[in-house]
């Protein structure tokens, strides 16, 4: 009994020790089953944050390809890009170079312009506009060049009628030359019996002398001048031209132009800015008509411009012929000069104008002498002394003595109208 009584205290010792393990496990299991809990509830978020998260990757491959389809077809599009590569994607620094390679072929694209789309708006009206304006040239050029055609087969018609007017006109001069030939021989065969006709006179005056001497010297003085002037005319019948005789003769007249072609040329001694009268060349009916000046040479014809017409009605045609006072194209002429010469025409341009036209400039006047040119006034004496008055060149021994001999005088306002400076 007191050994049964010693060991109800043990017992009642275990009782708690198990109680308290029964509250440890039963505390235990509930911890764990709320650890449970909790961990389900996690896991149903972790499941919700993965699908969340999947939905996010799935749209954004989704979008990420649709921007690189996008990328594909700009590249496409805009080029610059490896063709032999797996996937088109343009390199940026070759559209770059290719941008400003474009912007440098337009004026007016400066730094502000940093795209395709910007270049392009400025480049396709300017482009347009080009178009027009190449179009707008080259309907123009095809105007002109049938203008051009139309006035070639003008051209060559009028150049055909030239050379066929041409070669009648040459074939009128040669027989005109042989006339003055066959007059030329005449000429002479009557001077020859004129110098007959003056022996046969000299030996009579020879025969009488004698008994008149004071009248045979007289008529030998006479005589001597008949043979100085019969020798003179005889130069001058040879190749003088008459002074009413024409320098030349209209060839071609141009329809559209004031432009024309005359017969004589660089062989007649002919210069640019010589000018000539143009008057009817009907016979009998020589009216003025208007004037013309040489404006380009060749060897036996020239270019003229018509100027100064008289009647719109009645302008210059082929056949006409031309006048210049003291221009001859046939023999060299002489010419002395008196009075002072100044302006456009001064003496020495003179001198080598009259040169190049086959006047031969004297320092006196003679039985040679063709012309007498008066200039103006004169204002200092021979060693340059200045005059107490001024001059006239018509008070001057030699006009007095060309006038006597019956020299052309040809006052220095004619060689201004006749003749331009070059």
């Amino acid at each position: 009994m007191k050994q049964l009584h010693q060991s109800n205290p043990n017992r009642r010792g275990a009782a708690p020790g198990a109680l308290v393990w029964i509250v440890v496990l039963l505390v235990a299991f509930f911890i764990s089953l709320g650890v449970a809990i909790i961990s389900g509830n996690d896991a149903e978020e972790a499941r919700a944050q993965r699908d969340k998260a999947n939905a996010d990757r799935d749209s954004a491959v989704a979008q990420l390809e649709t921007e690189l389809a996008t990328t594909r077809e700009i590249s496409e599009l805009l080029g610059f890009y490896d063709p032999e590569a797996a996937s088109a994607e343009s390199d940026k620094g070759s559209a770059t170079e290719a941008l400003q390679t474009f912007k440098d072929g337009f004026s007016d694209m400066g730094a502000t312009v940093t795209t395709f789309e910007m270049a392009t708006k400025r480049a396709v009206p300017e482009y347009r506009a080009k178009v027009v304006k190449i179009n707008d040239l080259t309907s123009r050029i095809a105007d002109l060049e049938a203008q051009v055609s139309s006035k070639t087969t003008a051209m060559g018609a009028l150049q055909s009628k030239k050379d066929a007017e041409i070669a009648d006109k040459s074939s009128q001069l040669r027989d005109a030359e042989q006339a003055a030939a066959d007059r030329q021989s005449d000429i002479e065969g009557q001077l020859a019996n004129v110098r007959t006709s003056l022996t046969e006179s000299e030996s009579k005056l020879r025969k009488v002398r004698s008994e008149i001497e004071t009248q045979t010297r007289s008529n030998d003085q006479k005589i001597a001048r008949m043979e100085a002037r019969a020798k003179e005319q005889g130069r001058k019948l040879a190749f003088l031209k008459l002074p009413e005789a024409a320098d030349g003769e209209i060839l071609v007249v141009s329809e559209t132009l004031d432009l024309a072609w005359i017969n004589i040329g660089q062989k007649n001694r002919l210069q640019r800015g010589t000018r000539f009268t143009i008057k009817d060349g009907t016979p009998g009916d020589e009216h003025l008509k208007a004037w013309c000046t040489v404006t380009r040479v060749e060897e036996s014809m020239a270019e003229v411009l018509l100027t100064d017409q008289v009647d719109i009605y009645d302008p210059a045609v082929a056949g006409d012929i031309i006048y210049n006072p003291v221009y001859d194209p046939i023999i060299k002429r002489n010419a002395a000069l008196v009075g002072r010469f100044s302006g456009v025409w001064n003496e020495k341009e003179l001198r080598l104008l009259l040169a190049e036209v086959g006047i031969v400039v004297q320092d006196e006047v003679d039985k040679t002498t063709d012309y007498l040119i008066v200039g103006s006034e004169i204002y200092t004496d021979e060693d340059g002394d200045p005059l107490e008055e001024p001059l006239d060149p018509k008070d001057v021994p030699v006009y007095s003595n060309a006038v006597a001999m019956g020299v052309q005088v040809v006052p220095i306002k004619q060689i201004h109208e006749y003749f331009l400076s070059k």
